[in-house]
């Protein structure tokens, strides 16, 4: 799927519009000339600028691109459940993690993915394990980031 310029631009214009409202209100410490909003106020005007520039050069080609072209996959039904799939299992991860807990959840999720793109499931589930026991290992161990638990302290995992 490809997004005329114009409707790019404009989002980019309006993200970088909610940036700039929000990063205004962080508090700035005292003694300081400089708070914390002052990098995503820079990073949001830039991109500001840059959207503007693609709402202009869309506006100015709408008669030779139309505003949404869609790609050839769009019509394989297999292709757009993968498409769904991936989204699928972020929001389940978003509703679930909490109740569920991070060493649970992420290797169902990456074994079905993985199983269901790759189609090698004994691999597949291998990959899943692994990775989330190496990605646990990078958060909570290292940049000391904590994951949900979930019902892990209950099972005794770890």
């Amino acid at each position: 799927m490809r997004f005329n310029d114009t409707i790019t631009g404009a989002f980019f214009v309006a993200l970088a519009f909610g940036i700039i409202v929000l990063s205004t209100g962080f508090h700035t410490p005292s003694g300081q000339r400089f708070g914390p909003g002052l990098f995503p106020i820079c990073t949001a005007l830039l991109m500001g600028a840059a959207g503007s520039l693609l709402v202009v050069k869309g506006w100015l080609n709408r008669q030779t691109h139309p505003w949404i072209t869609l790609a050839d996959w769009w019509r394989e039904p297999r292709l757009l459940l993968n498409g769904a799939a991936i989204f699928g299992a972020l929001l389940a991860y978003l509703l679930l993690a909490e109740l569920i807990g991070f060493l649970i959840l992420v290797p169902l999720i990456l074994w079905a993915l993985i199983g269901m793109l790759w189609g090698r499931i004994w691999i597949a589930l291998l990959i899943a394990v692994l990775a989330t026991l190496v990605t646990h290992v990078f958060f909570v161990e290292l940049l000391k980031v904590p994951l949900p638990w979930g019902w892990v302290p209950y099972f005794k995992l770890l």
